[in-house]
């Protein structure tokens, strides 16, 4: 049954967050490979490699596209209004990883249709989360408080990106053998998954958007076509890390079957078709290289990460 303490406005919000966290072995057709090594041993090897990574740099960006045709009411009696239909942002950046648990990243964030050009730095270390805005202050909050792209880092987080690969292995492989990418020689795999797999890559979480519970991803799941969930991965076969990553998910949310599992007697009535179409490429470089990340030693405390924004 419904989870009724969510409003339709939380449960859309939780969407985008899933969009953007996905944001990261069955039978295989080869293209061309001349390696002796399958792409699915590959694959395996791989994850074995990024499990023992000790740093990485990264560079990543992440383009959303949200197209919802609804029409709503806000009351019984009111006029109706046409709801904002269309919605596109990026987010662009680089930075460091110390595996587990360390990350710190300079990222620019863009909604063109808004207007909003947002440049930050985040920070992730000893369970605090630090970031800063553009006044230059520094906010720190206890990272178990925040789930989901409340971390703006959580959408280039490597061990979501791991948690898929991992699940590729139950995914269909084509192997287009070694192609050059960025100057080096490395194996090239895409990774396609079924339609039937967005239960699995719901699953993937290991925490979730702020606001959603395994109940609500069940009913989320109820509701959600998956029209496409696609990587592609380009690994050396030397060291068995991954460069680079890319994914594209495309989902649509029936709005008509989501009011009905959770009736409200406050939001707008809806209807039609919420799309989502997400793209994403990290890329790796630098591995096992120092690094070193320290604390802003002058970050104000907040449990709201809205106020760091508001000034």
């Amino acid at each position: 049954m419904l989870i009724r303490r969510l409003s339709t406005s939380s449960l859309l919000a939780g969407l985008l967050g899933l969009t953007l966290l996905l944001s990261a072995c069955g039978g295989a057709s080869v293209s061309s490979n001349s390696s002796k090594i399958t792409a699915g041993q590959v694959l395996q090897k791989a994850i074995a490699s990024m499990q023992k990574l000790k740093t990485a740099h990264m560079d990543f960006s992440v383009t959303e596209n949200l197209q919802m045709q609804s029409q709503g009411t806000a009351t019984p009696t009111s006029q109706s209004s046409v709801l904002p239909s269309n919605l596109a942002l990026s987010l662009q950046g680089s930075g460091d990883e110390i595996f587990p648990g360390q990350a710190s990243a300079q990222m620019k964030l863009s909604i063109p249709g808004l207007g909003t050009d947002l440049q930050l730095n985040e920070i992730v270390k000893d369970g605090k989360v630090y970031i800063q805005n553009k006044q230059g202050q520094w906010y720190v909050l206890e990272q178990s408080s925040l789930t989901g792209t409340s971390s703006f880092l959580e959408a280039a987080n490597s061990d979501q990106y791991s948690r898929l690969l991992t699940l590729a292995q139950k995914a269909q492989l084509t192997d287009h053998g070694d192609q050059p990418l960025h100057g080096q020689s490395l194996r090239h795999i895409s990774v396609s998954f079924g339609k039937d797999a967005l239960k699995d890559l719901l699953n993937s979480f290991e925490q979730l958007p702020s606001g959603l519970s395994q109940s609500d991803l069940q009913q989320i799941e109820q509701v959600t076509t998956l029209q496409q969930a696609d990587l592609e991965l380009w690994i050396d076969e030397q060291s068995f890390y991954v460069h680079e990553l890319g994914i594209t998910l495309k989902m649509d949310i029936d709005l008509n079957k989501l009011l009905q599992t959770t009736p409200t007697t406050s939001s707008p009535s809806l209807s039609g078709v919420f799309s989502t179409q997400t793209a994403a490429t990290v890329d790796y470089s630098k591995f096992n290289q120092p690094v070193t990340i320290n604390a802003p030693a002058n970050a104000t405390p907040t449990d709201n990460p809205l106020t760091i924004f508001q000034q």
